[in-house]
């Protein structure tokens, strides 16, 4: 029985030996089946903030491109110094600066700026804020009070500029006119700090020493709607580079683009006689002042800087200083009288004989 169990089992592994031994290569793979049907969609995803509105904006590219090309030819763009960092500095010199206080009437930012850049159009325009047409806006466009003296100007669109383009807080102080007393300057940059601009067009920030010249603004102060963005945006004249956003009246070839004139000076001729005229009176005024500053030991002999230090101090009148800074002020603001012909002429004539 045992043995027949044995051959039994014996001849069991025989036939699977002979059954694996006989095994084929794998044949070739079969078609694949066809496919199932699609499964059901999923629910979508939030829509990303804004990229359904970008053609409000981008729709016109070339548009875009021509303002950021004359942007780029801008001295805002290549001439603004956004080195200059510092808390102080950097509300006018950085874009990141001026964000955080225009409308706010700050002096200084909070702290330094990190990784400063010039003004862009992000620093004027709330550009994705909204992601419509209305990140066209400009950032700030209420009246500003100025720094100096307190008074306030409301001059339209041009607001906005008039945020940087206004005379910094001297030390010492611009004095009250007609107040006798004495004033000692210890930096040779004493003055409005080159943004004069916003506040000589308005008549605002002067020391009116009295005199004959009565102080009055030009038309320009009250007729300009938008003040500085009427002249100074004018639609391009070809492909000078002035107007638009280069910000600038006068191409570099000095040819003066006239598109923000001639809504009120409809005789091209006519207009470029008078700005020729103006500035040549006022460049002679300040000339003249400037050398009269001179002769009293005020400038220095370059006519721009003053003659003072912190190891050597200045002491001036009332009416010396005020002079000085009328000085200053009218030079730093660089239009020679375009921007308010008649208070500029009357700033310097008055000095002039106050100074004699």
């Amino acid at each position: 029985m045992r043995l027949r169990i044995f051959f039994a089992t014996l001849l069991s592994f025989a036939l699977a030996l002979s059954f694996t031994a006989c095994e084929g290569d794998q044949g070739p793979i079969g078609p694949a089946g066809p496919t199932g049907e699609t499964g059901p969609t999923g629910p979508a995803g939030e829509t990303g903030e804004g990229v359904q509105n970008c053609k409000d904006c981008h729709s016109s590219n070339q548009l875009i491109t021509a303002k950021l090309f004359q942007w780029e030819n801008s001295v805002h763009a290549t001439g603004g110094h956004y080195e200059r960092n510092q808390a102080s500095c950097a509300i006018c010199h950085t874009s990141q600066g001026f964000i955080e206080v225009a409308g706010t009437g700050a002096t200084s930012a909070g702290a330094d700026v990190d990784n400063p850049l010039p003004q862009n159009c992000y620093t004027c325009h709330q550009i994705h804020s909204t992601y419509t047409d209305a990140d066209w806006d400009l950032r700030v466009s209420d009246p500003v009070t100025f720094w100096v003296k307190g008074e306030t100007a409301d001059i339209g669109k041009g607001n906005l500029c008039i945020n940087c383009h206004q005379a910094r807080i001297p030390d010492p102080e611009l004095p009250e006119p007609g107040v006798d007393g004495m004033a000692t300057v210890t930096s040779s940059r004493y003055g409005p700090h080159h943004g004069s601009q916003g506040v000589l067009f308005t008549g605002s920030a002067a020391y009116e020493v009295p005199g004959d010249e009565p102080y009055t603004n030009s038309l320009h102060t009250s007729l300009i709607e938008n003040a500085c963005i009427t002249c100074h945006m004018a639609p391009v004249a070809g492909g000078r580079d002035a107007g638009g956003h280069t910000f600038r009246v006068t191409s570099a070839d000095g040819e003066l683009n006239t598109n923000g004139c001639i809504q009120c000076h409809d005789d091209a001729n006519a207009l470029e006689t008078l700005v020729e005229e103006t500035q040549t009176e006022i460049a002679d005024l300040l000339n003249q002042l400037g050398t009269r500053l001179f002769e009293l030991g005020i400038l220095r002999d370059n006519l721009e800087s003053v003659n003072a230090s912190s190891s050597a101090p200045l002491e001036l009148t009332n009416v010396q200083l005020g002079a000085l800074w009328n000085y200053q002020y009218v030079r730093e603001d660089r239009s020679f009288g375009v921007h308010n012909a008649k208070y500029t002429r009357a700033l310097l004539k008055n000095s002039l004989a106050a100074l004699n």
